[in-house]
C-alpha cells in the first residue's frame, strides 16, 4: 500500500514557484500563471492542441455516445456525447518518471 502523501499543486504554489525563480513581486507572478492558464484553456476551448515542448500535449476528444449499466437499478442508460481534455506527456517526461521510480525503495513482497 501506498502511503505517500499527496500534495495538490495550486496556482499559489505556481505563483510562488514563478516568485522565486524570477524575481518578480508576488502579484506579478501570480499574474502570470494566470495568464498562462488562460492560454492554455482559451486553446482547449477552440478545440486546438496545446504542446509544450518537454512537457506533453493537451488535446480535446469527442466522445461518442455510448451506452452504460446503471448498476443500482440494473438498467441500460444511454451516455451522452461529450468533449473531454487528454493529456499525453512527452517521452522525456515518461523517461524521467521511470527513472525516479526506480530509484524509490523497492516494495517488500506480500508473501508472507
Amino acid at each position: 500500500m501506498n502511503t505517500k502523501e499527496q500534495m495538490n499543486i495550486t496556482r499559489a504554489h505556481l505563483a510562488e514557484a514563478v516568485c522565486r525563480a524570477t524575481g518578480l513581486p508576488r502579484t506579478d507572478a501570480g499574474q502570470f500563471v494566470e495568464l498562462f492558464l488562460d492560454l492554455i484553456s482559451e486553446a482547449l476551448l477552440r478545440e486546438e492542441p496545446v504542446m509544450i515542448s518537454g512537457f506533453g500535449k493537451f488535446l480535446v476528444l469527442k466522445r461518442a455516445a455510448r451506452k452504460g449499466r446503471n448498476v443500482k437499478l440494473g438498467t441500460d442508460v444511454m451516455i451522452e456525447p461529450r468533449m473531454a481534455i487528454v493529456f499525453k506527456p512527452a517521452p522525456g517526461l515518461v523517461s524521467q518518471l521511470n527513472v525516479a521510480d526506480q530509484k524509490s525503495p523497492k516494495r517488500a513482497s506480500n508473501a508472507a
